[in-house]
């Protein structure tokens, strides 16, 4: 297993990230730390980017390729529920997601690169993107909409996701499409309102949205070809406040996931022509609304080849798994359509523990020994392309 000499010092960043969280583009002492790195380290840096979000740049003396790296900092929602030195600070905030690992591991492969010279010794440039507000907040759409890197030829972007269910000293990587697209729907349904003791005087939203919610969970089965793969949730059903009042409005909300864009328009109009049908029986006015999220994450073939090979010279013939598609989504698509890209799953798992430290889970943690497996794997992807050679990648 590879330990760093100064594995310690990645141990107390990640930790010191994980005592203090912060939510999508709220990331301001998170941002602050990130800077202060940098500076103790020599490093220049862009910022604010997408409000918090920081951009380090490497330029070796002689001109060469230019790659990068992505590192997402914000925290979810959670209230954690560890009892560990290193607990969140933050009441209802918590890293569940990786992320203060990932921070760590970007800084880290920073000070690898700076500590072996790469500057006089290197060529070409190595973009670090600290981002905002992965977590629903399309926080790399954000940086990249800022145009400052337009012009930049970027021959490969790298990103790291910790995964407890994958073992430590693994990683796993989809070897095409990676994440699956997410989008939200909301659906609004208004009726007259009434008195619970006469429903035939009033128009039952609450019933209305009920048929609609069961017939939402139909479509998948009955519309999109098992070949194909969809997932249609309803996370959120409100209406109504007292007993024996029938309100006059329910509100709907849910996702869609799906690796196919004919897929996810198939669904667009069937929802729709459901609204409508509910809307004729209920006598309810139906409205359907479609927020568009993440697009599909797809990982470049070059990239995974390079991958593939360099992982298992680095860590065995064994640490190399190769992945199905997941239906979770991830910002870091974005990256994916203006560049080549590549998204790894970093095991993470303690040995022989039972399950239970799941990612977005109040539980969640990590074997901190692969804060050193990424960086050392990270650093030698982003120096491969100084040095690497298609033809021999199988």
């Amino acid at each position: 297993m590879i330990v760093l000499p100064w594995h310690k010092w990645l141990v107390d960043l990640r930790r010191d990230f994980h005592s203090y969280p912060e939510l999508a583009y709220q990331e301001y002492r998170t941002s602050e730390k990130i800077r202060a790195v940098l500076d103790e380290l020599g490093v220049s840096y862009l910022h604010p980017v997408a409000e918090t979000g920081v951009v380090a740049v490497l330029k070796a003396r002689r001109d060469g390729p230019v790659r990068a790296f992505r590192a997402d900092m914000d925290a979810l929602p959670i209230e954690e529920k560890n009892s560990v030195p290193y607990a969140s600070q933050n009441p209802g905030i918590m890293h569940a997601c990786g992320h203060d690992g990932h921070m760590a591991i970007g800084l880290g492969i920073i000070r690898y690169l700076v500590e072996r010279n790469w500057i006089k010794e290197g060529s070409g440039k190595i973009l670090f993107f600290f981002q905002p507000a992965e977590e629903g907040g399309a926080g790399a759409r954000q940086m990249l909409s800022s145009g400052l890197w337009d012009g930049e030829p970027v021959e490969g972007v790298y990103a790291f996701h910790l995964d407890p269910s994958v073992p430590l000293g693994v990683v796993g990587i989809a070897p095409e499409v990676s994440n699956a697209s997410s989008e939200t729907f909301e659906i609004r349904i208004r009726g007259r309102g009434g008195h619970g003791a006469y429903p035939v005087g009033a128009d039952d939203v609450i019933l209305a949205g009920s048929n609609l919610i069961c017939q939402l969970h139909q479509l998948v089965s009955r519309v999109v070809s098992p070949l194909d793969a969809a997932v249609i949730s309803v996370g959120s059903f409100h209406s109504g406040s007292a007993p024996n009042v029938l309100p006059s409005e329910a509100v709907i909300r849910g996702t869609i996931r799906t690796f196919d864009q004919n897929v996810l328009e198939t669904l667009h109009e069937r929802i729709s022509s459901l609204c409508s049908g509910v809307s004729g029986v209920s006598r309810c006015k139906v409205d359907v609304v479609f927020l568009p999220g993440y697009p599909v994450m797809v990982n470049s073939g070059k990239l995974v080849k390079r991958a593939k090979r360099i992982i298992r010279k680095l860590l065995g013939v064994q640490a190399f798994i190769e992945q199905r598609p997941r239906m979770g989504s991830e910002d870091f698509a974005f990256f994916s359509q203006k560049w080549p890209s590549l998204l790894m799953y970093l095991g993470c798992g303690f040995p022989g523990e039972e399950p239970g430290r799941t990612l977005h889970s109040p539980f969640f943690d990590f074997d901190e020994r692969a804060l050193d497996v990424g960086v050392a794997l990270g650093t030698e992807l982003l120096l491969s392309h100084e040095t690497f050679d298609e033809n021999k990648a199988q």
